[in-house]
């Protein structure tokens, strides 16, 4: 007996396929009511150009999108996904098909009964087995596991999806099942249909009439269930089902680089206010970002501040905004709430405190980790700018803003002694360049390194590398301004432009062909917030390729037992991709002992003294940054942390000290080092 297809019955006299045209269209209307509700909070973003390098974004939504190649950071998570994602894809053309059988326009059944029609049904059949084992499994690891960074998130929202997808599975199963068994058994033994065959199984005891039953009931709770999920996904935190593809096609491109105050402003001192005050500041790419996020918790579960309690968990803060957001603009109009409404209470300060705003390092591991790109640090530097323009920052900063208006450093020193630390390199001559002269390589010192006499080490480490190798190079010495790149992502965008155009101005005046930096936070501003192409490089790069040319020939190191292990800075590693080089120097040291700590490369953790903490703690901490990444190298029993960032360094030698691991460890910088070995 061949089954009657359900929309071809009759239901209180009116033809099957008449339920089938009003499901659709209803939902299929609420769905596109909703989504217009969605577009219309969208809408009131600011301007966002997204759509440069098309071939890229191409490639890497292929790459992330598709691929999901982020998922697998966290394996067992990233597989269940995977599967389902998948899974989801395979499905979709079944569901599609089912739905147009329904309303009578079944314009998939020719290829669906040809040859690869019936290839298709048996990977079909075989996602959906994986599908449902995948559900049941995330369900477990969600209810037995508990992983922490679920925290917070909506789990009977999760359950209730994972439900409905178990649903689609099993009522897609015993449709095919119920046909298979009314259709006669011997049916099974000709087909490679897993999941039929095991629902025909399972059906195998049931009467005909219970068979037909079964077979019109799967299927019309099949388009139900299809239906209502479509429409329960922009409601929920699954919207990033439908938005996740295009977030990742329009990520940011250029790791490393600040937004400018507003994308549609050129001049930003012609703006009435700075950064982010109410909703409507952010850009609609950032909306799309709150729209998107899966509250998986990879950010927080990686973000340095958070391990070490202080107030900031990047997925709250989107879920806070999120939240805030669908109330502004309700699916039903009539619950929307103006602003006179309201409790008058402020975005910034309120729904997001200043103490999680500040305690962000912008070390970029939140960002590293999510898999569909979501964007926190210039959202977190926009809210800064706003708290700087109004005067809400912390007090310790203004005298740190002032000495740098003032004097082109924080620590308000005359400029005239930016190059007294050359005075102890007796033996090799540094050009301090004017206008008009001419080097092959200009090094960068910036403040620390001019004015720290800790950090001055490293400067003069660096020069004694150059002179070494035989290289032609020089210093801007008074005319140099700090490079902004603290000052930028403080918020204060004012004085981050006075110091890069007078940066800019000296720097046309010479001639150079390459730009050498001591530390990554210069590096990477001089590459990606100075709007002049500069060919720059950190001193690692640099110097790894003057090993390589044997330049410079490092030595075996005589009776050292110590085991080194490197400390990847955020902005040399996350934000700009240099993870080889300074192993490569480390390599080149002959019988150098060096191992790996477990976070390394793209997964360091920051050492907790990038940007405004150099001048603000956050008191709300179990333990600072820095003692938290010294436990990981004992973790792996090294005797000497190898750094290239002279803020790691010193952050990392303070809380050596305070622990009381003087005789234990030490740190050092990775230039002392090849100094040390030549």
């Amino acid at each position: 007996m061949i089954p009657i297809h359900p929309a071809n019955q009759v239901y209180l006299g009116i033809p099957g396929y008449v339920f089938t045209w009003l499901i659709f269209c209803s939902a299929l209307g609420l769905f596109l009511f909703i989504l217009l509700r969605r577009y219309r909070l969208l809408r009131l973003g600011r301007p966002d150009p997204r759509l440069s390098h098309i071939i890229k974004r191409f490639l890497d939504l292929i790459s992330y999108g598709f691929i999901q190649k982020r998922q697998p950071r966290y394996f067992w998570a990233g597989l269940i996904h995977i599967v389902i994602f998948w899974g989801f894809v395979v499905l979709g053309l079944r569901s599609i098909d089912l739905i147009t059988q329904g309303m009578n326009f079944p314009i998939l059944r020719p290829f669906m009964e040809g040859e690869l029609g019936r290839d298709y049904n048996s990977l079909k059949n075989v996602c959906e087995l994986l599908v449902f084992i995948a559900c049941i499994w995330a369900i477990l690891r969600r209810a037995i596991m508990r992983p922490e960074r679920y925290k917070d998130s909506r789990q009977f929202e999760a359950y209730f999806v994972l439900t409905l997808i178990i649903l689609l599975m099993l009522s897609d199963m015993s449709y095919d099942g119920s046909a298979l068994l009314l259709m006669g058994i011997e049916t099974m033994v000709s087909e490679r249909l897993p999941s039929t065959n095991l629902s025909a199984l399972i059906l195998s005891g049931a009467s005909s009439d219970t068979l037909s039953v079964i077979h019109a009931l799967s299927y019309w709770l099949h388009i139900v269930v299809f239906f209502f999920f479509l429409n329960f996904l922009p409601l929920s935190k699954h919207f990033h089902i439908i938005t996740a593809l295009p977030n990742i096609f329009l990520k940011k491109l250029t790791k490393g680089r600040i937004k400018p105050a507003r994308w549609d402003v050129d001049d930003f001192e012609k703006l009435e206010s700075l950064g982010i005050e109410k909703f409507e500041d952010f850009t609609w790419k950032h909306i799309l970002d709150f729209f998107t996020c899966t509250e998986c918790g990879r950010c927080s579960d990686h973000c340095p501040a958070n391990a070490i309690g202080r107030p900031l968990s990047p997925k709250m803060i989107t879920l806070k905004l999120r939240d805030y957001g669908y109330k502004k603009v309700p699916i039903l109009k009539h619950k929307e709430v103006k602003e006179t409404e309201r409790d008058g209470s402020p975005l910034v300060g309120d729904l997001i405190s200043h103490d999680e705003i500040w305690s962000c390092t912008t070390c970029g591991a939140c960002e590293e980790e999510c898999p569909v790109f979501i964007e926190y640090i210039d959202k977190i530097i926009d809210m800064r700018r706003h708290l700087i323009e109004t005067s809400q920052n912390p007090k310790v900063f203004n005298q740190v803003l002032v000495h740098l208006e003032k004097t082109g450093n924080p620590f308000g020193k005359p400029p005239a002694k930016r190059v007294d630390w050359v005075k102890d390199l007796k033996d090799i001559p540094v050009k301090i360049l004017e206008e008009g002269e001419e080097v092959d390589v200009l090094y960068f010192v910036d403040s620390y390194a001019s004015y720290d006499p800790r950090i001055q080490n490293i400067a003069s480490s660096i020069v004694k590398g150059l002179h070494r190798a035989g290289i032609d190079f020089g210093v801007l010495g008074p005319k140099e301004k700090d490079s902004g790149h603290q000052v930028r992502r403080l918020g204060e965008e004012g004085l981050f432009q006075l110091l890069m155009e007078e940066n800019m101005e000296i720097l046309k005046g010479v001639e150079f062909k390459r730009i050498i930096t001591t530390d990554p936070h210069a590096f990477n501003t001089l590459k990606n917030d100075y709007p002049i192409p500069l060919n720059v490089f950190h001193y690692a790069q640099f110097f790894q390729e003057i090993i390589e040319k044997r330049r410079l020939r490092p030595k075996k190191r005589s009776g050292s037992l110590d085991v080194y292990t490197y400390h990847d800075p955020c902005y040399l590693g996350r934000h700009n991709d240099i993870y080889d080089a300074p192993r490569k120097i480390l390599q080149s040291i002959p019988d150098l002992n060096l191992v790996e700590m477990e976070r390394s490369r793209d997964r360091s953790f920051c050492c907790g003294g990038g940007d405004v903490i150099l001048w603000h703690e956050i008191k709300q901490q179990n333990v600072r940054m820095a003692e938290k990444r010294i436990q990981m190298a004992i973790d792996v029993e090294a005797s000497v942390i190898v750094t290239a960032c002279p803020f790691c360094l010193i952050h990392f030698e303070d809380a050596i000290k305070t622990l009381g691991l003087d005789d234990h460890i030490r740190v050092i910088d990775l230039m002392e080092l090849l100094i040390s070995a030549l």
